[in-house]
């Protein structure tokens, strides 16, 4: 065999069978981040409303201009949105979203009326050793009442937090993006475009 070739069988042995316990882990947290994501979704709407998930790929010419607005690029292709409703009638959104903390993912999960105004939020999962202050329900209050057209300025409207200025300007920036993307979706849906 030359030196180029792969020989299947240790393609198999060497490199898949160690990946596969990490394909199980990765789809046990993603159904353990949707759980804890749903259970905030019926803590903020009620129980008694329906929710409708969807993993929703932003359209490319959408997407370009929310990044370049937010000044945040999204870290995988999709979000997961669920639309809530209450007879027949659209109420609210969520958006999950992912922003990069220093170095790993902040997993966070944003609460929208049926206007597009942030009625709440949460951090889901927070990997990071530092900066996990920015989950302080005080600090993701600062973030109610604002939408896709408000200011979004740490220092300004939103404070910072010593020794986590990064995940301070994470969240903060991937609140302004779902913000945006909450108005695209809620315009889609009541002009059919969606």
């Amino acid at each position: 065999m030359s030196r180029y070739q792969i020989n299947p069988r240790t393609l198999f042995t060497r490199h898949l069978i160690p990946f596969i316990p990490f394909l199980y882990i990765h789809s046990a947290a993603m159904c353990d981040i949707r759980e804890r994501a749903e259970e905030l979704i019926y803590d903020q709407y009620g129980k008694d409303k329906l929710i409708e998930y969807q993993k929703y790929v932003v359209p490319s010419g959408r997407k370009d201009l929310i990044e370049k607005s937010s000044r945040m690029r999204y870290m995988f292709p999709h979000v997961y949105i669920w639309s809530i409703s209450e007879s027949d009638s659209l109420i609210g959104l969520a958006i999950l979203d992912n922003v990069k903390g220093k170095s790993l993912p902040i997993t966070f999960i944003t609460f929208f009326d049926h206007t597009g105004n942030i009625i709440g939020s949460d951090i889901v999962k927070y990997r990071e050793d530092y900066g996990w202050e920015v989950g302080n329900r005080r600090w993701l209050d600062q973030f109610l009442g604002l939408n896709h057209g408000s200011v979004y300025a740490v220092g300004k409207n939103i404070d910072g937090i010593s020794g986590a200025t990064i995940s301070v300007n994470s969240v903060t920036r991937g609140m302004k993006r779902s913000s945006l993307l909450a108005e695209l979706v809620i315009k889609g849906r009541y002009d059919g475009s969606e």
